[in-house]
């Protein structure tokens, strides 16, 4: 039952090593739901979700092989805010219930939810703890200008669309994980993980 679960979200700006955090926890055997890539693949496989981006954007937002024309899509949605915020209201919608159902099937009690926009999607409201993941700006910079070859004005310009996303989290008493590369992550994931592991016990009194 997912009343019976525990679920920590894990979210952080572009560069910050949120990723980096999940690979940790699932090589500790966690469960992590990875919202990104999931949301990727609901939108190459399932008809449903297809049939709904159609509807807002058109028949060219599919292509023949009944793929998602994602060019298309990119180039409507920038141009027209309405239209991103609807074609960002089906595909949330989509991967929530994917994650509901994925979350209610595994074994574990203690289940990962990774998502870039955690608030502004809606998935913050299924957890029980937040972690953010952040790092100095200089640090941030560096790692996705070596890794997705962007200049440091367009990685700056990320960041700041993302700023939002803490802002919206202030309420829920995040944990933040500081991931420079000087401290060790794995000490602090085990101590949040210590933590997390007595909010367990007690939401499983109430049951």
């Amino acid at each position: 039952m997912l009343k019976e679960k525990v679920i920590i979200g894990i979210t952080g700006g572009i560069g910050s090593g949120k990723s980096v955090v999940s690979r940790i926890l699932r090589l500790k055997g966690f469960p992590v739901y990875d919202c990104d890539y999931e949301s990727k693949v609901l939108m190459r496989r399932d008809k449903c979700l297809l049939r709904q981006i159609r509807c807002l954007l058109g028949e060219e937002s599919i292509l023949e092989n009944g793929e998602l024309n994602r060019k298309y899509v990119a180039e409507r949605i920038f141009k027209d805010e309405s239209l991103r915020v609807g074609m960002n209201a089906i595909v949330h919608g989509v991967v929530k219930e994917d994650f509901l159902l994925w979350a209610a099937a595994e074994m574990s009690q203690t289940v990962f939810c990774e998502s870039a926009i955690l608030a502004s999607s809606g998935f913050a409201d299924f957890c029980d703890s937040v972690w953010i993941v952040d790092a100095p700006k200089d640090v941030r910079i560096a790692r996705v200008m070596k890794r997705n070859a962007m200049t440091e004005e367009q990685v700056t310009a990320r960041m700041m669309s993302q700023e939002s996303e803490t802002e919206l989290l202030a309420d829920r008493n995040p944990e933040v994980i500081t991931n420079a590369g000087i401290t060790s992550l794995l000490t602090k994931i085990e101590n949040l993980l210590n933590l997390d592991i007595k909010k367990i016990e007690i939401c499983l009194e109430k049951f």
